[in-house]
């Protein structure tokens, strides 16, 4: 956009002017003449139809944009939950004196119940008897 003098420019935002916040920033450049409008962090209240309007002694002059904003897909958090250089110092465990130790990130190697605690029931099928016994739920009309 060029003017003699050089024109003064004005935001809208649906036809409503542009409400200045940190996230909006608006400039001429002038080796290009191009007035720009530049948002940070776009956000769908964002969406809608951006006019610039220059105007200077000589007049008024105008053009158009429209904004969408796609948002964007959520993806799988794959940060680690505990930073791995957490493990880089351990110290030897107090006691009897040093044992190995191997630290395999993210992974048991032992089960967290031991099986010997837990035994094995047999399964009892249950007689005819206790089977006609259940009634049957009643179904509303």
């Amino acid at each position: 956009i060029t003017g003699k003098p050089r024109p003064t420019f004005v935001w809208l935002k649906d036809n409503k002017p542009l409400t200045a916040s940190n996230r909006l920033r608006t400039r001429y450049d002038i080796p290009t003449k191009q007035v720009l409008l530049q948002i940070n962090d776009v956000r769908p209240q964002d969406v809608g139809e951006y006019r610039v309007v220059a105007t200077n002694p000589a007049g008024e002059d105008s053009t158009v944009g429209t904004i969408a904003v796609v948002p964007d897909k959520p993806g799988v958090d794959d940060r680690p939950f505990i930073p791995s250089d957490k493990f880089r110092s351990l110290e030897a465990p107090e006691g009897k004196g040093p044992r190995p130790l191997e630290i395999v990130p993210g992974v048991d190697i032992q089960p967290f119940v031991s099986p010997d605690k837990f035994r094995k029931l047999d399964h009892v099928e249950p007689s005819a008897k206790e089977i006609e016994e259940v009634p049957e739920p009643k179904r509303p009309p």
